[in-house]
C-alpha cells in the first residue's frame, strides 16, 4: 500500500503540467489512451520526471491493452477492484444513463409546462416536447455536473465523468461536452440522423474504448459495477414514457 505522498501524481500533457491525481486515475488515463507510455509523470518520491513506461508500477500490458491489469492501491482486494471498475467503452450503460436523465428531465418539463401552459402539452407532439427537453438539457446538464459532479442517471448506473486532473468538470467544459454529445452522439434527437450518430459513436466506443468527445475535450469516463435490476429500471423507464406517449 502506498503512502499518501506516493499516491499523488502529476503528468505532462500538451507541454503543461497537470494534476494532482491518484495512481488509479493515472492508470485509467493510460488505459483509455489519453496518456501513453512516453508521457512524463512525477510524484514527490521521485527525484525527477520519468516516462510512465520506465516505472515498475506499470507493466507493458497496460500500454498494449484496453484494461488495467494491475491492482489499484485504492482497493484492498482484487474482488473489490473487479466490483468497482470495468473495461472501457460501455456504450449501453452510457446510453441508458443519458436516456434515463433525459426521460426524468422530460417529465419535470411536462409537469412544469402543464401547470403554467396546460394547452401547450395538448397541442404539440411528444417528439416535439422531447426535442425541446433535449435542447434545454444541453444547458441544464452542465450546470448539474458543475455543481454536483454527476447527474442522477449516471450516479444510478455507477458512472462518473471527470477532467484529466481527476476533478469534476467546470461549467465551460461540461457545456462543451454536452453540445458535442447532443450533436455527434444524438443528432439533436432528429429521427434517422440520431441512429446514424448512435452507430458511429458506438463504433468509436467499442473500437478504442473512448468516445470522440471525451478524446477531443479531454474528459475521462469511469465505470463501476451495475446490478441487472438497475439496468432494467434505467431501460424500462424511458421505454415506459415512450409507450405512454403513444397511448396518450
Amino acid at each position: 500500500m502506498e503512502s499518501n505522498k506516493e499516491n499523488v501524481w502529476f503528468f505532462i500533457k500538451d507541454s503543461q503540467q497537470q494534476g494532482p491525481i491518484c495512481l488509479f486515475e493515472l492508470k485509467k488515463l493510460i488505459e483509455q489512451r489519453v496518456l501513453t507510455g512516453d508521457t512524463f509523470v512525477w510524484n514527490k518520491s521521485m527525484s525527477s520526471w520519468q516516462m510512465a513506461k520506465s516505472l515498475d508500477i506499470f507493466t507493458d500490458s497496460i500500454f498494449e491493452s484496453t484494461r488495467i491489469h494491475l491492482l489499484p492501491d485504492k482497493f484492498k482486494t482484487k474482488k473489490e477492484y473487479e466490483e468497482a471498475t470495468f473495461p472501457n467503452g460501455r456504450p449501453y450503460v452510457r446510453y441508458l444513463a443519458r436516456f434515463f436523465d433525459l426521460s426524468l428531465f422530460s417529465i419535470i418539463i411536462i409537469l412544469f409546462v402543464s401547470i403554467l401552459f396546460p394547452t401547450f402539452v395538448a397541442e404539440f407532439s411528444n417528439l416535439y416536447i422531447f426535442i425541446i427537453s433535449l435542447i434545454l438539457w444541453i444547458i441544464v446538464e452542465p450546470a448539474i455536473i458543475a455543481i454536483f459532479g454527476n447527474t442522477f442517471g449516471r450516479a444510478f448506473l455507477n458512472t462518473k465523468i471527470k477532467s484529466l486532473n481527476g476533478e469534476k468538470l467546470n461549467f465551460k467544459t461540461a457545456i462543451k461536452r454536452s453540445l458535442f454529445v447532443s450533436a455527434a452522439g444524438m443528432g439533436f434527437g432528429i429521427p434517422i440522423l440520431n441512429f446514424i450518430c448512435f452507430f458511429f459513436s458506438y463504433r468509436d466506443l467499442k473500437g478504442r474504448g473512448m468516445s470522440t468527445w471525451d478524446h477531443k475535450i479531454g474528459t475521462i469516463t469511469l465505470y463501476g459495477k451495475v446490478s441487472m435490476s438497475r439496468l432494467c429500471i434505467a431501460g424500462c423507464f424511458p421505454m415506459g414514457m415512450l409507450a405512454a406517449g403513444f397511448y396518450i
